[in-house]
């Protein structure tokens, strides 16, 4: 699912191993060779700005993966607003269109849209009943000053429901710009060609620190990618809160 990190990540691994051997066994590049000593101070304070920049990022897809979440919840209450309004509508009339009309749209989100949010897309199926949604709301006819005051209530939530919708839909697209990836990417790359330029009795260990060092930004470069994705790969948002309409609704079915 996630090829699109996983496999240039395992690339970029091999890549480096690779680079080490060569700048090792390579007469002409062990020139470029330097003592921790004098290397020491400026490779210590590229890896504090690269930290920084990388830890500020985290922070910001953290908190938009965070936001993502947030605004799953707030699309199912309100649809669930708008189911539970359905039983001041009497069921030879409207009740029951209201609740069917809520479900059939709950059910496509789960087991089509989410789905579909996987691969960066949204579903046909959604937006239609999505559509079916707001012409149910406005073929609804109030009688009785009751049914007014519901009406006004669910007009209200389906109108929340519909921003919250859309907001959803936008997180599909990424975050983090194109420059923004490169600068992370160039920067973890110069802090390991850094790191193995510095001389070392033992070449097997150093290589093996060089490796876990790289693993690490790896890691915390998959981190971002995952947060900035929040519907796909290991951290993904799943419609739990719409799956807890249904099971209420099949509940009731009792």
């Amino acid at each position: 699912m996630l090829n699109s990190f996983y496999v240039p990540a395992l690339v970029f691994l091999l890549a480096i191993a690779a680079l080490f051997l060569l700048l090792k066994k390579n007469k002409q590049l062990k020139r470029f060779s330097m003592d921790l000593d004098i290397g020491g101070i400026i490779y210590g304070g590229i890896v504090a700005v690269y930290s920084i920049l990388l830890a500020f990022v985290v922070v910001i897809v953290w908190e938009q993966y965070q936001n993502t979440g947030d605004r799953v919840q707030e699309e199912s209450s309100k649809v669930f607003n708008l189911y539970r309004a359905s039983y001041a509508f009497p069921d030879s009339t409207s009740g029951k269109v209201i609740r069917s009309t809520v479900i059939d749209y709950v059910n496509s989100v789960v087991h089509e849209e989410f789905p579909a949010m996987e691969h960066d897309t949204t579903s046909t199926l959604t937006q239609h009943k999505y559509n079916k949604v707001w012409e149910m709301v406005y073929a609804l006819k109030p009688v009785t000053d009751k049914e007014k005051v519901w009406y006004a209530s669910m007009v209200e939530s389906v109108n929340q429901f519909g921003e919250a919708r859309i907001i959803r839909i936008s997180d599909i697209d990424a975050s983090i710009p194109g420059l923004m990836w490169k600068i992370l990417l160039a920067g973890g790359i110069i802090i390991i060609v850094f790191a193995m330029l510095f001389k070392s009795n033992d070449n097997w260990l150093h290589f093996v620190k060089v490796l876990l060092f790289s693993t690490i930004i790896v890691f915390n470069l998959l981190l971002v990618y995952l947060l900035d994705h929040p519907y796909k790969g290991m951290l993904k948002i799943e419609p739990s809160a719409f799956t807890k309409i249904l099971t209420h609704y099949k509940e009731e079915q009792r």
